[in-house]
């Protein structure tokens, strides 16, 4: 049977980590890696090959030179026919944004290095009409949502909410002697959780979530959750990208499987934050516990964007910051920023990069 073509657009540390990870999963017979580097996207693709080759696998690995803002990119992407495509790209990585010396803007500040990107991309990729299934796993549970606002938006995201799971899963088991398998965890968060969950000491009140956790059918949230707070020693720098590159391998294993899969996944369905889910082929769909409404678990991550810098996401779109992040913008920029919009997305991206 033809497995399908995976599309991924960038050559970065995220994009480089979901290569080397995909390319030893078995999920595609052809992956391509592109960037406005071509250079840097064939040295990425040949390194790819050859250590996953050494680990037994061989897919079509390949490299493209591929520019989002290029008059050619509409064919050069048809040319490609993908089935699926990522993108991870933006303006400036968190890494670099924690590097540099200048004041800092709550997480959610930095939206507009995301989502003027994700726009242009949305736009081209509209030109090109393809039929490919696309994934962003550039902050998905906010880009996500607002793009779906205006327009349309990606599949899904990559990460975040999926990434706390193993922690509940591994404590379980050890707590209770069981199996991996005989563990079942729902969770409803958005992207600020997990900083409160992979911390020795995060501090403060944590973002609001909802969790539900079984063993063997039998109720233990009250253990899951606990275990999900305990300090827990974790480094936030590049190497997190492997992190994320897992659950990427996670969340594409869902999307081509042919039977029914449930996994956790951000910036589905237009809504934001992360929610546990049913993949079956094409169709996702919200699979919460039996004591949570739809509405209870999108309620729940609005208000976690708080955490984040962000007050609201309204119905066109646009972005409402909190006071506090306001404040942090007038010590960045020389003025406070209430509101951002997709259409002023660039150019608000362009005056944070000055100041960094």
């Amino acid at each position: 049977m033809t497995k399908p073509t995976l599309l991924i657009i960038s050559v970065g540390q995220l994009g480089t980590n979901i290569l080397e990870a995909v390319a030893r999963a078995g999920l595609f017979d052809r992956i391509v890696i592109a960037g406005r580097d071509g250079q840097l996207a064939r040295e990425r693709a040949n390194s790819a090959m050859i250590g996953a080759g050494l680990e037994g696998a061989y897919p079509d690995i390949k490299a493209a030179e591929l520019d989002v803002g290029s008059p050619s990119f509409v064919n050069d992407i048809r040319s490609l026919s993908p089935d699926f495509v990522l993108t991870t790209a933006s303006l400036m990585p968190w890494w670099k944004v924690d590097e540099s010396s200048a004041p800092k803007l709550p997480f959610g500040g930095y939206v507009s290095l995301h989502l003027s990107l994700a726009r242009l991309f949305r736009d081209r990729l509209a030109d090109a009409d393809l039929s490919a299934k696309w994934i962003n796993a550039s902050y998905p549970d906010v880009v996500n949502p607002v793009l779906a606002k205006t327009g349309f938006g990606p599949l899904c995201g990559l990460g975040n909410v999926q990434e706390p799971i193993p922690k509940i899963v591994h404590g379980l088991c050890a707590e209770l002697n069981v199996r991996p398998s005989q563990v079942r965890v729902r969770l409803v968060a958005q992207h600020a959780f997990e900083y409160y969950v992979f911390s020795e000491d995060a501090g403060g009140q944590p973002p609001p979530h909802l969790l539900h956790a079984e063993v063997n059918g039998e109720d233990r949230t009250a253990l899951a959750e606990e275990i999900l707070f305990r300090p827990f020693a974790f480094r936030y720098d590049q190497f997190f990208n492997r992190v994320t590159a897992s659950a990427a391998v996670e969340a594409l294993a869902a999307l081509t499987s042919s039977k029914p899969s449930f996994v956790h996944m951000p910036g589905v369905l237009g809504l934001v934050g992360g929610y546990p889910v049913t993949v079956d082929g094409e169709v996702i769909r919200l699979d919460l516990h039996h004591d949570w409404t739809e509405a209870d678990a999108h309620d729940v991550n609005l208000r976690s964007l708080r955490w984040e810098g962000i007050d609201t996401i309204e119905e066109d779109g646009t972005i409402v910051f909190t006071q506090e992040a306001q404040i942090a913008f007038r010590t960045l920029l020389g003025r406070p920023v209430e509101r951002l919009h997709l259409d002023n997305a660039q150019d608000h991206a362009e005056r944070i990069l000055a100041a960094l």
